[in-house]
């Protein structure tokens, strides 16, 4: 004879176990959110970090003034410095092409410099043999470097005198350097290029 086995009443289920399912759904819920949201968090938190001054201005102008001290003390004289959050403003009248690139190369070499601006005249334009020329070659330049999406052009200074292109800033790689150099080579009119940049 086959026994058979009542079978047993399903406990009807209590507010008090519906409110703990639902309280860790919320929880497990909680803890994918951030999971999701982690590499997103983490690259504009290191991006951040990375646009962050490490030197305080205080510091990278008094670096550069010093640079400058050493190179010829007239430079202090007739130029100024502005630092803002590691972006350096360069002014002021520099008595002719050489002392202008001087200027700028010796503010890229301060610790924690990030971008400089160079507004710094010549004060003796005769020493400018073709300035037009030099213009195209900066603005051709310049452009290349824009549209190339492997540079960071505000990484760089670029100033030509006489058809010298002197490169100056700071590269992320040598392959970025590499171009940056490669693009100055190959513009017409340029007898030579210099570079300053450091690594």
């Amino acid at each position: 004879m086959i026994s058979v086995r009542p079978l047993r009443q399903r406990r009807p289920v209590t507010g008090t176990v519906l409110l703990l399912l639902a309280g860790m759904g919320t929880l497990l819920a909680g803890c994918q959110s951030p999971g999701r949201e982690l590499p997103e968090l983490a690259r504009q938190r290191a991006e951040a970090a990375a646009e962050a001054p490490t030197v305080p201005d205080s510091q990278i102008d008094e670096q550069i003034h010093r640079l400058w001290k050493e190179k010829s003390p007239e430079m202090n004289s007739r130029l100024n410095v502005t630092v803002d959050r590691g972006e350096v403003l360069l002014t002021g009248n520099a008595r002719d092409p050489d002392m202008r690139v001087d200027a700028v190369r010796l503010a890229w070499q301060a610790d924690g410099v990030r971008k400089v601006l160079n507004e710094i005249k010549i004060a003796d334009e005769s020493s400018l043999s073709d300035s037009a020329t030099d213009a195209w070659i900066n603005t051709k330049l310049w452009a290349a470097l824009l549209l190339d999406g492997q540079v960071k052009s505000s990484n760089y200074s670029i100033e030509t005198v006489n058809q010298v292109v002197y490169i100056m800033g700071v590269a992320r790689s040598g392959v970025e350097l590499e171009a940056v150099l490669q693009h100055a080579r190959e513009l017409p009119r340029v007898r030579q290029v210099v570079n300053y940049v450091r690594r």
